[in-house]
Parts: structure tokens; sequence; C-alpha cells
């Protein structure tokens, strides 16, 4: 007896065809797996460990928790909306798409070109903080992200094995482990998504075992415990040289701006599984 294919599925391929397309990717990740795939994206562990100092020095306590609080509930706004675009056309390929579909006919295929060459070309300003606000249309894109974070990966693990070793994290080690590390991400990429899925859900467990953590740890074995006017009041600019920071050269508006970024930076990663259609 055939296996009957879920009602969701089957009113995805109704509005494929309805669209002038027939289904040809086979659609057998589950919520559990595309969830997955933005949360580790997100990755909070890894925003947190690169960018804690940035936010200190950026704003301070006061930006770093008003921003994330700020950024969080302006990016759900765009999470629903993609949403809702996502589960109207349910087609692979994500933003670029659906420009071409929403889109006046006449300028659907450069809506489209320009959505999908932004998308791309945007994501290496979203994973490099030390360039936010000036790489938004980088052309290293795509390849620059991946680059970027494994090499953020090479240094954690050199680093790490300097502890309690005589092991010397030099720059030739590093460069090896970050060889191995791009070598390992394209083997397990070339067997497909059927592996990729498995590694996202490890993910999951292991980004929720970290961030309770390191919650846990910071508040059962921190010195001190600030005020709540500390955390959402105190600003510090750390920026600038010979003391002399942005907010004095150009306003406290404008170090507050950039502190922002850190939350923004943080969460970049949310539309990511509704790429995968």
């Amino acid at each position: 007896m055939e296996n009957q294919l879920p009602d969701t599925q089957v009113r995805d391929e109704t509005k494929l065809a309805e669209l002038g397309y027939r289904q040809d990717l086979n659609r057998d990740w589950s919520m559990l797996h595309n969830f997955g795939v933005s949360f580790s994206i997100i990755s909070v562990i890894t925003g947190l460990t690169t960018l804690f100092s940035y936010g200190l020095n950026t704003g301070g306590p006061g930006v770093m928790s008003v921003g994330w609080i700020v950024v969080s509930f302006f990016t759900m706004f765009v999470a629903l909306g993609m949403a809702e675009i996502v589960s109207a056309i349910p087609t692979s390929g994500g933003p670029y798409f659906w420009a071409a579909i929403l889109a006046p006919p006449n300028v659907s295929a450069f809506a489209s070109w320009v959505t999908g060459w932004y998308v791309q070309l945007s994501v290496f300003l979203q994973r490099s903080p030390s360039l936010t606000g000036c790489n938004r249309f980088n052309l290293l894109g795509q390849v620059a992200v991946t680059t970027g974070i494994t090499f953020g990966m090479a240094n954690l693990l050199s680093v790490t094995a300097t502890v309690g070793t005589s092991y010397e994290a030099t720059a030739g080690r590093t460069l090896g482990i970050y060889a191995a590390l791009l070598v390992s991400h394209g083997v397990i990429n070339s067997f497909g998504v059927h592996i990729l899925r498995y590694l996202n859900n490890t993910s999951i467990l292991l980004h929720s075992v970290g961030i309770s953590c390191f919650c846990i740890a910071v508040l059962a074995k921190a010195p001190t415990h600030q005020s709540a006017k500390f955390v959402f009041s105190t600003f510090y600019d750390g920026t600038g040289i010979d003391g002399i920071g942005w907010s004095i050269r150009a306003s406290p508006a404008y170090v507050a701006a950039c502190g922002v970024l850190m939350s923004q930076y943080t969460i970049t990663g949310t539309p990511s599984s509704l790429k995968l259609g």
C-alpha cells in the first residue's frame, strides 16, 4: 500500500503547480530539522563569544541590553513577514523567487536578480562585526561567511588546546586547523542534506545546553551582581583613540547605533531554513 503524503505537502505541491512549477526536491525535513538550520546559523554562543567585548566597548551594558530587546522586537516582524510569504509561496530559493512572483511582471526579472545578489552579498556584513556598516554589498559574500566563521572556530580550537598543555597556538597551526575544518565542511556538504539535518539536531542540543550552562554559571558564580539600573542605563564609550571616543567625535547616538549591531549580528540567520524551500 502506498504511503500517503502529508496534507501540508499535498497543498504545497498543488500551490507549486498553480505557480507553474513541478516539485523536484524531496521534502523530508521535519519542523525540527528546519528549526535546527536557523537555530544553528543564528548560533547565540558564537555571537556571545566573538562580540561580547565589542558590545562592552561600544555603548556598554545599556546599549547591549536595550539593543537586544529592540533588535529582537523588529526582527520578529521580519520573521513573521517571511513566514507569511513562504507559506503562500512554498518554493526553494526563498527571497529572490518571491521578488519575481510579487513584483510587477515588467520588472520581476530585475527584482529577482537584485534580491538574489543582495541576499548573497549582504551576508558578509552580517557575519563580520569589525566591518559592519560598510560591507553590505561586499563581493566576497557567501564565501566569506563560511570561511570567516570557520576561521573563528579554528582560533577557538587552537586557543582551547593551550589550556593545561604545552601546546602553542602559532599562526601556522591555526591555519592548519582552519584548512582541516574547511575540508571537513566540504566533505560533509558533498553528501547532501540528509547528513546535515542530523548535525542540525545535534547543534540544537549543544546550543541549548551551552547557553543554559552560560546563564547558570554567570548567575551562580559571578562575584558581584549589578543592579537593573546599571544593566539597562550604563553607557560606555571605549571607541576611538587617545581616550577620545566617537561619542565625542560624533555623538553618543552614533556609538549606540554601532553597539546595537552586536545584537543584529548575533541573531543573523533567522530566515535560513526558508531558503531551503
